[in-house]
């Protein structure tokens, strides 16, 4: 019986550690939470950080694995350095940075000519000031190396800079900033994986960003609603981004804006999505097995045409649960919710006494609701029934 490390034991990488022990695997996953969910199901746990590359590498040695992934977590630099030094499947360690630190990526997209927004990294706040009279407003204001919308906002101002140059500096662990100019437009999440020379496409979706001036995901729906000409421009530019980065094998996912003048690059990650994309709304509109092809991949194990080919083609959405920040003093609905028809899943992630803050990036979300149906409006229908079913009643601040 093989063993494959997974990097991440939070709510997006449950669905990958499932997976892997269904296909008869043992699961070594690392957290730093000890209470994180994905623990129960995995067959050993490690609490390390996932940032942790030297504890992570020790973990791997002590437990003999032979394949190493995430999805859902930028931790690709993570699993790299362990394949390199096991000698396992994976991504250059050059890539890996490439993938994960958004100046390096924004460089080296503006070197190939993949479309993107012009930038500036900035370390100080005179620099900041400088890369906004250059650059122009609106501008987004984001640090350089981490995820999740944590510490992004968006200025349309010189008086609004310097909160958000701060408040993403104390969100980079390397205390750099990048500023880039605002792309305006719908937004899409693309999955792909990369074999043999060979992109191919998963599944795209469209994305709800809510709570300007941040960029919070509030839900996401598979497939688009776009037209089959702008889907197509996406790919192709998505594709020019994955070997501009020299991402040459496995998973590749990238956030795209479809802006007046075509498609272009948010983010590109080496890895599946999170946000239950790849996790639940994939599989449930499409019938592919897209998290098993990954962990084949990680093994050696060649990819298995069948496990991304569409067996039908249906629709599925995610709906967050976002309540008014304050103390959580009632929640309603939730089991009516899950007998709906559709419903595929209700998650809560909070309980009475849990206090509720203000939603400024895409974590510590109170809930989530998984729905599907054979179109497009009828998952929407249904996934919004759900969620307008549910009351979560806070109270006070």
């Amino acid at each position: 019986m093989k063993t494959v490390m997974i990097i991440g034991a939070g709510i997006m990488q449950v669905a990958a550690i499932k997976k892997a022990r269904s296909m008869g695997l043992r699961v070594l996953a690392t957290d730093i939470n000890p209470a994180a969910p994905g623990f129960k199901f995995a067959t050993y746990k490690e609490l390390v950080s996932t940032k942790d590359i030297p504890g992570s590498i020790n973990a791997a040695k002590r437990y003999k694995i032979d394949g190493v992934l995430t999805i859902g977590t930028d931790r690709s630099r993570t699993v790299s350095a362990i394949a390199k030094k096991l000698g396992l499947p994976g991504i250059s360690e050059e890539v890996a940075l490439l993938a994960t630190n958004k100046a390096k990526m924004r460089r080296r997209f503006k070197e190939r000519g993949v479309p993107s927004p012009d930038f500036r990294e900035v370390k100080k706040i005179e620099d900041a000031i400088q890369a906004g009279e250059e650059l122009g407003y609106p501008l987004v204001v984001k640090p350089v190396d981490n995820m999740g919308a944590r510490g992004v906002k968006g200025v349309k101002d010189k008086y609004q800079l310097s909160e958000a140059f701060y408040k993403a500096l104390e969100w980079s662990d390397i205390k750099s900033v990048i500023i880039e100019q605002w792309m305006e437009g719908p937004e899409l999440s693309i999955d792909t994986i990369v074999y043999n020379g060979e992109i191919h496409l998963l599944t795209i979706a469209d994305r709800i960003i809510e709570f300007e001036p941040y960029f919070v995901e509030t839900g996401h729906t598979i497939p688009s609603s776009l037209h089959s000409s702008q889907l197509d421009n996406a790919f192709e530019v998505m594709k020019t981004g994955i070997q501009a980065l020299g991402i040459d094998w496995g998973a590749a996912k990238c956030d795209m804006k479809v802006t007046k003048n075509g498609a272009m690059i948010g983010e590109l990650a080496a890895r599946l999505s999170g946000g239950f994309h790849c996790q639940a709304t994939a599989p449930l509109a499409t019938g592919m097995d897209c998290i098993k092809a990954v962990i084949d991949l990680s093994l050696g194990n060649p990819l298995d045409i069948r496990d991304i080919t569409p067996r039908f083609n249906h629709a599925a959405c995610e709906r967050a649960l976002i309540p008014k920040p304050g103390r959580v003093i009632k929640i309603t609905g939730v089991d009516k919710a899950r007998n709906l028809q559709g419903v595929k899943d209700v998650i809560i992630n909070v309980k009475i006494g849990d206090v509720v803050t203000e939603q400024v990036d895409n974590m510590r979300k109170a809930g989530h609701i998984i729905a599907y149906g054979e179109t497009r409006s009828d998952a929407i229908r249904r996934c919004e029934k759900a969620r307008d079913m549910i009351k979560i009643i806070t109270k006070g601040r």
